[in-house]
This record gives structure tokens, C-alpha cells and sequence, in this order.
């Protein structure tokens, strides 16, 4: 009987012991490693690592999908390593190489310019330590772990992590409709009439679809602006035309053309157009480069607009703090009311809460020249409605802020 029990105390050790160790998963407590970084020097990364939410990113110079991934990875990473964020001090990417060529990992890191990663190498390849800690065994892979050290996401897209980051910034991002025309040519009478359209970021994720309508326009609702976009216009064998396609603000000034793509068309609108397609397109402050920040504040304002509470100015002191590290960054104020007001009295409220908001950055030290204001009344409504609901005042109640580059 003895003997028995002690076979079967050995056979469940041995399935216990030889069972796969189970995958990382969001809510996991991250291991800390060793890593060898260039110049082989060696470093110790405990997690959390210095209240920096970060993104292991598992990659080799011989997998071309992981090589071409990186560039993409790289110029986002230079978007968002130092923005402000609410509990942590900012986002950095350690990209792992794992493969033992130490010597075509340092010219491909050269080569790619990967200058925004903390660069280092599992030479031992999926045996290494950290492989193994992390249970790697393809790449390219990707982990996300927050300042406190807990992993948040596993192998996010581009668009899912940069959603991630973006609601833990100390502001939101600016969302428009992005609207516009399509013409078959140079001739802004010549439409693309019912073509259909795909929006994609400059990682290639799809963010929207529509349609042109009779006279050639479209809109997407509701897309975050400061960012590269790709306008596909989907196969069509009924599309014929001698000149490339052109694309046209909703106002009849065109600003780019199309190339042919797949037997389709391509438009790559970078971010210092894509504000031509929204509804202020007659701004002309950002034409020196949009800057890092586009946030909408729905700040609350007190004795009529005259002043401010004290969650406004915590909510203003996240756009002063990128003012005063970047003394070449300007900012546009654009105050927008509700429709409960007459036009005139809605265009006297926000000019109030322009001046109150100017001020405010005045008193920080923030110069004149770098501040515009821009009062809307209530003639840009978010949400148009025979019969607003409270919320929906309450959306068209906001101050957007644009921060460029002077």
C-alpha cells in the first residue's frame, strides 16, 4: 500500500513539474531581467521601472515582419516616451532582439535608426533568461506594463496601445469629423460620386469606412486629429480617369492627389493637413507644424464665465506645464458654449471664458504673443439637436486647445 501511494506521489510531481508553463495574461505581476544592452554593457531592469509604463517589444533582424514593425514602433514611441500622463512619468519601449548575431542587430538598429528604443539582445535567443521569464517564443511580440509593474495588455495593435496611452495622458485627444470631397481630377466639377472609402492610421489600422455622396462628399465621424491618416478609395472597375484623383477641403480648395494602389487609390494625408479637413479649416495658426497636444476640456467656469474653479486650473496646469518646457510651442484657445443662448450672448460668454483662460496663463508666465483666442459662441455644436438633452449641452460646453509649434 505504502509502495503504492509513493508511485502515485511520484507520478503527480512529475506531471506537475513537466506541465508548460501558462502565458502572461493583463493582471500578472511582470518578472524583473537582466539584459545586454549595446556596447555589451549589462543592466538590471527591476519592475516597475522608474514609474514608466513601458512596452517590452520581442523582435529579430531575420523575421522581416518584426524589422518593418519597428520602424512604425520606433516614431510612436518618440510620440509618447515624454508626454505628460497622470501617475506615471512617461512611456518608454525596451526592444528586445532575440537572436545571437550581436553584430547584425547593432547594424540593423544602426541602419533603422531605432534611436527612440532602450536597445538590448537575448543572444541566447527564446533559451534566454528573459525569453523564458516572459514565455516568448515567436516574434515579434509585445507586452504592455504599467508604473506599478502589472501588465496591461498582450501584443496590442498600434491603434489599441496608442488608445491606451492617450487615456492615461493628463488630457484627451481632440476628436472631429473629418469631411471633404473627391474629384476624378484637377477639375473640382469632375466627383467621385458613391466611391467607397477606408480610413487607416499611419500604422496601417483601419479607423472608419464611408461612402461619397452625389456630389462627392464624405464624412468621418468623430476621428482623432493630430496623426498621419490613409485614405484608401476602394476597387472600382467603373472608375476611369486620365489624371489622378483629387482630394478637396469641404470648402473647394484642394490639397492633395491621389496615387493608384491595388488597381484603387491612395491618399497619405500627413497630420499638418488633416485639420484642413474639419470644419475650422479656415485656421491658419497650425501651418508652422502641429505640435503635441490637441485636447478638449469641458471646464466648468464660475460667476458667469469671469472665473475660474479650481479643477479648471488643475485641468489648465497640464497644458502649462508643456508650455513652459517648450518655450517654442504656442496655444490657440477655441471656447464653444451650448444653444440655450441667443448667438449674441453665446459669443459674449465665450469671449469672457477666453479672456478668463488668457489670463490664467498669463499670471503663469506664459507670454502674450504665444496664446490666440478664438471665441465659437454656440455656432459649432458637437451634438446639433432639435431637442438637446442636458448631456448633450453639455458636450457642446467645452474649450479645445491646439498647441503648435510657432
Amino acid at each position: 500500500m505504502r509502495n503504492r501511494i509513493c508511485i502515485l506521489f511520484l507520478i503527480v510531481c512529475v506531471k506537475l513539474f513537466s506541465q508548460e508553463p501558462v502565458d502572461l495574461i493583463p493582471g500578472d505581476k511582470a518578472p524583473g531581467f537582466l539584459l545586454t544592452l549595446q556596447q555589451n554593457a549589462v543592466q538590471s531592469f527591476a519592475i516597475p521601472y522608474l514609474n514608466r509604463v513601458i512596452l517590452l517589444h520581442f523582435w529579430s533582424s531575420s523575421v522581416s515582419k518584426s524589422k518593418a514593425y519597428n520602424k512604425h514602433l520606433n516614431r510612436f514611441t518618440g510620440r509618447y516616451k515624454n508626454a505628460l500622463y497622470r501617475s506615471s512619468e512617461g512611456f518608454e519601449t525596451i526592444a528586445i532582439a532575440v537572436q545571437s548575431d550581436k553584430v547584425v542587430w547593432n547594424e540593423t538598429v544602426k541602419k533603422d535608426t531605432l534611436t527612440n528604443f532602450i536597445n538590448g539582445i537575448a543572444s541566447r535567443g527564446y533559451s534566454d533568461d528573459v525569453c523564458k521569464k516572459y514565455h516568448i517564443k515567436s516574434v515579434p511580440f509585445d507586452i504592455l506594463i504599467d508604473e506599478n509593474g502589472v501588465i496591461i495588455a498582450v501584443n496590442p495593435s498600434m491603434t489599441i496601445l496608442e488608445d491606451i496611452l492617450d487615456q492615461r495622458k493628463n488630457f484627451l485627444p481632440v476628436k472631429m469629423d473629418v469631411i471633404g470631397t473627391l474629384g476624378l481630377s484637377s477639375n473640382p466639377s469632375d466627383l467621385l460620386k458613391f466611391g467607397k472609402l477606408y480610413l487607416f492610421d499611419a500604422y496601417g489600422d483601419s479607423i472608419a469606412k464611408t461612402t461619397t455622396n452625389a456630389s462627392g462628399e464624405f464624412t468621418f465621424s468623430e476621428i482623432k486629429l493630430n496623426q498621419d491618416f490613409i485614405l484608401k478609395i476602394d476597387n472600382q472597375t467603373d472608375i476611369v480617369t486620365s489624371d489622378p484623383l483629387a482630394l478637396y477641403t469641404h470648402q473647394g480648395e484642394k490639397i492633395l492627389e491621389g496615387k493608384t494602389f491595388e488597381k484603387g487609390f491612395v491618399f497619405y494625408i500627413p497630420s499638418k493637413l488633416s485639420y484642413l479637413l474639419t470644419e475650422n479649416s479656415e485656421r491658419t495658426t497650425l501651418s508652422g507644424g502641429i505640435g503635441q497636444v490637441n485636447v478638449i476640456k469641458d471646464l466648468l467656469f464660475k460667476n458667469a464665465g469671469a472665473d475660474l474653479t479650481p479643477k479648471d486650473e488643475q485641468e489648465l496646469n497640464a497644458i502649462f506645464l508643456i508650455l513652459q518646457k517648450n518655450k517654442s510651442l504656442s496655444v490657440e484657445v477655441i471656447t464653444h458654449t451650448d444653444t440655450k443662448l441667443d448667438e449674441k450672448a453665446a459669443m459674449d460668454l465665450t469671449t469672457k471664458e477666453g479672456n478668463t483662460i488668457k489670463n490664467y496663463f498669463l499670471k503663469k508666465g506664459v507670454s502674450l504673443s504665444r496664446i490666440q483666442l478664438r471665441s465659437k459662441g454656440n455656432s459649432q455644436p458637437r451634438k446639433k439637436c432639435a431637442e438637446c438633452s442636458e448631456e448633450d449641452h453639455k458636450q457642446n460646453r467645452r474649450v479645445e486647445f491646439i498647441v503648435f509649434k510657432s
